[in-house]
């Protein structure tokens, strides 16, 4: 249990304005909606490093899939 001090400073805050999940891009210019600081055009790409080797092949589709 918490003691009622520090109990009290856990509880919510609540705010008169909704905070908005999407905001627009951080980038100079862009006017992109996004769920972080940048948009996908402006992400820095990343290098995925396996150290013990690719754990499956990679998936290459000739034709889409259609399942029933």
């Amino acid at each position: 249990m918490l003691p009622n001090a520090i109990a009290s400073q856990a509880k919510h805050v609540i705010t008169s304005e909704p905070r908005s999940l999407l905001t627009v891009c951080s980038a100079p210019g862009c006017s992109t909606l996004t769920m972080g600081g940048t948009c996908v055009d402006h992400d820095e790409p990343s290098a995925v490093v396996y150290p013990r080797g690719r754990p499956y092949p990679p998936v290459q589709l000739v034709s889409p899939i259609a399942r029933v």
